[in-house]
């Protein structure tokens, strides 16, 4: 009997532990403190029987896991930018399936230390900000940030290193939520180490006052901010490159090969809230370290015309690595130094200076081609040596006594002056005869200071949602240039004078206030009032002196090639907007008025221009979250552009003797109506990413030309009737009206399908636009008989598909293969035998580039491109180029610091620019010449020492909270 009682007992344990290891399904959600899902979090159950297991939140934020066993589990949950949570649940011991209560996560405040988290989300979306992990987008050790960028889909990074995201160009750089080098892009992608960074931040960026009220009105910029990892925020980063070479042209008459030269330096030093940043460049490779805007000389006089040439190139980027797309060859020198630090409690300050002195050989041929009644083409061949200097300073004081009070201050400066020597053939043809040519050799000289304060004042009531603020600015901008034209007549009647002395002076003063309150009105809606002021005095003093015909070591003034005038510009506006801030959406409604008046006079004829306006200007924007991993965006806004006084001013301009301009004071000011929308989605499971955007643009009252081309001769009668028409002969006069019927629409997408971990990635991607533009045109025959006004319709689409496959596996390969295809197409209504100007532009890029890792320390780097141009006219002797360059690289001494690298570079010697611009009815095509084969040997040498510290108040800035009062978008706290 003992044993049977034995035996049913083992029978009924064993029962016991069957049922408690019965299999059932736990499933759950995370959410955040709001109770908004979060998508891709890591959830590990742990049981006492010592099982595990990881999955991820799906776009829901829910998770399961479907054969659980036991009744004692363990769950740890991680999400980026959220505190890892660990929870313990007994579970009932019936094995039903369990659904637990959400896992609410709370917002990181410090460094995570508790929960290792297992794998990398690569893309995180918020409101106006797409956030990618550095972390998920691996390059090799010591790598610029660039080399990252290379890799996010939907982020393109030109040969000459222009940044762009969804086909609009990063006008701005910050690096955890502050300027650098002014916001120098290129300063910081070509420079700051991808070690150092945490992740990138694309951001649609509406200025400082809506990234504090959430109220948001014009267009946005793209911005690109850098937040740097935390453990990394104390320490230093030095590099320094030296390199030599030799150019490798063909040896032909007149050709010599140039020895080519590098030295570059870069110092970053992070000190908690303390960044120091130092930039130094020499080269004669087309290797710029800062881009600026270039000073504005006087017109060459008798010499240019609009469009096309090497005139105003800005060198820019490239790098080390690949042949740059900057026109001409420039030897380079710059160096700048950018400062950040936290000066007690309350007060941060940033700024930079910058300064560069370049020296540039432009070689172009350009044609342009005015299809109007009587069409024309033009020539112009140029050589010209340009010596641009820089200095740019920006500094940037915010305090912030208390947390209800905020204010900003930026004091800037910045100089721009010129030396150019050119020399530059032209001829003007009609009905295929030259009737006329000339050289002209010029030299000028301009500078160009510019100072300027910007301030902006933010006050959030005591215990309410109400906010004020101030914003205001002032500047002023001078320009004094010499030009010095001399004009050879070869062919036709001289159109402008031999020999001109032109010199301009000047000046605009500009200042504006803007003030805005937001009232709460319910628990999330709020009204905003806003109201601004902006007033413009601009002077212009333009002489040309010219030689007596009998006295030819005199000069005289030449009124016909000056101009002298001053005007004022001033606007108010007044506005209301409506806005509701909700968990998953936020909508706002607006609508302002603005009464504009610009009051002008030409101080050498006495004639005054007075034109009022009054706009209404509405606005929308919507913005819906369906999760943290799919969004939907809106905009809508109105925008009104007055015409420039040039173009009001009823005088004729013949600053510019083949190009006179004459203003018409009867202009109305264009009003311009925009509507964009954006929709992201990124899968968590797949990695799949998809983005699309539309846009459309329509304006009223679109200021456009009226082309007249006048005969090449008049009549002896018609001159005796009208001695002043001597002047038009041969020349193509622009006046300006107002039509209605200019439209744009234009659409972006992206898909990218990664991968095995993304060692492979697929990326399809382009971009699609569609332009109805409108242009007048007319001529004047011999004997000052004008045709009737003709409207030309010139409908422009543009395409530009790409399809890249990329593939990285550490320390082995990094590559990737593309073609990119480009439709430039448009067609005139107006088009007879004559002028028939229709344009169809393609090209078609077939590449690969990347870097193979052999032997640990060796790298092979490639990077070939062929292109194929269709289109073009033949007389601008275009060549489908065949671009390679290559490289090998060691690296060796202890942690990787010193590098040797044997460089070539455009191994064909094909590397040449072309484009193409059209204006109404004009085309202009352009070909310049750019560095050819060179090879170049460098030595790298880098120093870096970090170590982890969180910086002592991660929150200072603005403030933190996220609706009405809360940080700029993307901006993060200080290092």
């Amino acid at each position: 009997m003992k044993y049977l009682y034995l035996i049913l007992a083992f029978v009924c344990l064993n029962i016991s532990i069957s049922a408690a290891q019965t299999a059932r399904p736990v499933s759950g959600s995370v959410v955040d403190t709001t109770k908004l899902t979060l998508p891709g979090s890591n959830v590990k159950i742990r049981t006492e029987l010592g099982d595990s297991s990881v999955t991820i939140a799906d776009v829901n934020g829910k998770f399961t896991f479907p054969s659980v066993k036991g009744n004692k589990i363990t769950l740890t949950v991680s999400s980026i930018g959220f505190e890892g949570l660990i929870k313990h649940y007994t579970l009932h011991g019936d094995g039903k399936p369990v659904v637990l209560d959400p896992i609410v996560l709370r917002s990181a405040t410090k460094q995570l230390g508790v929960v290792t988290i297992v794998g990398v989300n690569p893309v995180v979306f918020k409101e106006d900000t797409v956030q990618y992990s550095v972390a998920a987008y691996k390059v090799r050790e010591n790598a610029p940030i660039e080399d990252v960028l290379k890799k996010i889909p939907g982020v393109d990074v030109a040969t000459d290193g222009t940044v762009s995201s969804q086909g609009k160009q990063i006008t701005k750089v910050r690096v955890n939520g502050k300027d650098f080098f002014g916001g120098d892009v290129q300063s910081a992608t070509k420079n700051l180490p991808a070690d150092v960074i945490e992740s990138v931040q694309i951001i649609d960026d509406y200025g400082d006052q809506a990234n504090l009220t959430g109220v948001k009105t014009g267009e946005p910029n793209k911005i690109l901010n850098l937040t740097i990892r935390k453990d990394k925020n104390y320490g230093y980063f030095g590099q320094a490159t030296a390199g030599d070479g030799s150019d490798l042209l063909p040896k032909e008459p007149g050709v010599t090969n140039a020895n080519r030269y590098i030295g570059l330096l870069n110092f970053f030093k992070f000190k908690g809230d303390q960044q120091i940043s130092v930039l130094g460049n020499l080269n004669n490779t087309n290797v710029n370290t800062f881009s600026y805007g270039s000073a504005t000389g006087g017109a060459a006089g008798g010499g240019g015309f609009g469009g096309g040439g090497g005139r105003g190139n800005a060198l820019r980027g490239g790098s080390t690595g690949s042949t740059t797309n900057a026109n001409g060859i420039t030897n380079a020198r710059s160096i700048g130094l950018n400062f950040r630090d936290q000066w007690g409690k309350n007060l941060s300050v940033y700024g930079s200076y910058s300064f560069s002195n370049n020296t540039t050989f432009t070689n172009s041929t350009t044609l342009q081609t005015n299809s109007s009644a009587n069409p024309s083409t033009s020539t112009q061949q140029s050589q010209e040596t340009s010596t641009p200097t820089n200095h740019r300073f920006n500094f940037n004081l915010e305090w912030k006594p208390d947390t209800l009070n905020y204010l900003k201050v930026t004091p800037t400066f910045s100089y721009a002056g010129t030396d150019v020597n050119s020399v530059d053939n032209q001829s003007l043809i009609r009905d295929n005869v030259t009737n006329l040519a000339y050289t002209s050799t010029t030299i000028s000289t301009s500078t160009a200071p510019n100072y300027g304060l910007t301030g902006f004042f933010n006050h959030r009531f005591k215990n309410s949602k109400r906010n004020l603020n101030i914003g205001f600015n002032a500047s002023t901008n001078k320009n004094n240039a010499y030009d010095n034209p001399i004009n050879n007549y070869t062919v036709g009647i001289p159109t402008a004078p031999e020999n001109q002395v032109i010199y301009t002076d000047s000046r605009t003063n500009t200042y504006g206030v803007n003030l805005s309150y937001q009232e709460p009105i319910g628990k999330v809606s709020f009204l905003e009032f806003n109201y601004a002021l902006n007033h413009t005095f601009t002077s212009s003093d333009k002489e040309t002196d010219t030689l007596y015909t009998s006295t030819p070591d005199l000069y005289h003034r030449y009124d016909l090639l000056s101009n002298n005038y001053n005007y004022t510009f001033t606007t108010n506006r007044f506005g209301l907007n409506y806005r509701i801030v909700e968990k998953k959406y936020n909508l706002t409604l607006g609508v302002g008025g603005q009464p504009s008046k610009l009051d002008g006079i030409n101080l050498m004829n006495n004639v005054s221009t007075s034109v009022s306006t009054f706009n209404i200007i509405p606005a929308a924007s919507f913005n819906y979250n369906f999760s943290r991993s799919q969004s939907l965006r809106f905009n809508y806004n109105g925008s009104s552009n007055q015409p420039a006084f040039n173009q009001l001013q009823p005088v004729t301009d013949f600053s510019n003797a083949l190009y006179p301009v004459q203003g018409n004071p009867n202009l109305k000011p264009e009003f311009t109506n925009n509507v964009s929308l954006r929709y992201n989605a990124f899968s968590f499971q797949t990695g799949n990413i998809f983005l699309i955007g539309l846009n459309y643009t329509q304006t009223d009252h679109k200021i456009v030309q009226n082309i007249i081309s006048y005969a090449p001769k008049f009549t002896a009668a018609t001159l005796a009737a009208d001695p002043s028409l001597k002047n038009y002969q041969n020349t193509t006069l622009i006046r300006y009206l107002n039509s209605d019927g200019y439209y744009s629409a234009g659409a972006n997408f992206l898909y990218s399908k990664p991968w095995s971990e993304r060692k492979y990635t697929l990326i399809f991607g382009g971009q699609v636009n569609y332009t109805n533009n409108i242009g007048y045109s007319q001529s004047v025959d011999a004997e000052n008989n004008i045709t009737p006004i003709e409207k030309n319709i010139a409908k422009t689409l543009t395409f530009a598909p790409q399809l890249r496959f990329r593939t990285n596996i550490t320390d082995v390969i990094d590559a990737e293969i593309f073609s990119r295809y480009s439709l430039n197409k448009t067609d005139n209504s107006l088009n007879t035998p004559l002028t028939n100007q229709n344009t169809n532009i393609r090209s078609l890029d077939l590449g690969i580039n990347g870097k193979n890792y052999v032997w640990k320390d060796w790298t092979l780097s490639y990077d070939y491109t062929k292109t194929l141009n269709y289109g073009y006219s033949s007389s601008i002797n275009i060549k489908n180029p065949n671009i390679f360059n290559a490289y090998v690289e060691r690296r060796f001494l202890k942690d990787h610091r010193g590098t040797l690298r044997f460089a070539a570079y455009d191994l064909f010697n094909e590397n040449t620019g072309f484009s193409t611009v059209t204006n109404g009815r004009t085309v202009t095509q352009t070909n310049v010449n750019r560095l050819g084969r060179y090879y170049l040997l460098t030595f790298t040498f880098r120093l870096q020492k970090f170590s982890g510290k969180a910086p002592s108040n991660p929150d200072r800035g603005f403030r933190g909270g996220g609706g009405p009062g809360g940080p700029p978008r993307g901006g993060g706290g200080p290092m």
